[in-house]
């Protein structure tokens, strides 16, 4: 019985933490694509950058915004589920 009350409270900065990770994906991608010579999306932005090549870079600038506001909707979600003290309305 204490776990579950217990749970809903931990689970609110983990929820943070997640949401907020999502486009440090493509960031992290960045540094790994390009030492370990990985095809992606990271290389590609890298590459894109030295290249000047300007749509590419806002495509992938572009991806990165829409990862944010991903992963921030889908914390927002998670601290629906997990704290229902959050009105229905704040979404």
């Amino acid at each position: 019985m204490i776990f579950k009350h217990a749970l809903r409270n931990v689970l609110i900065p983990v929820i943070t933490i997640l949401g907020l990770s999502l486009p440090d994906l493509i960031g992290g991608s960045f540094i790994f694509e390009t030492i370990f010579a990985y095809p992606g999306m990271g290389r590609l932005g890298f590459e894109a950058i030295m290249s000047r090549d300007y749509p590419v870079v806002m495509g992938v600038g572009t991806m990165a915004a829409v990862l944010t506001l991903l992963g921030n909707f889908l914390a927002d979600v998670a601290y629906r589920w997990a704290d229902p003290r959050i009105r229905e309305g704040s979404l």
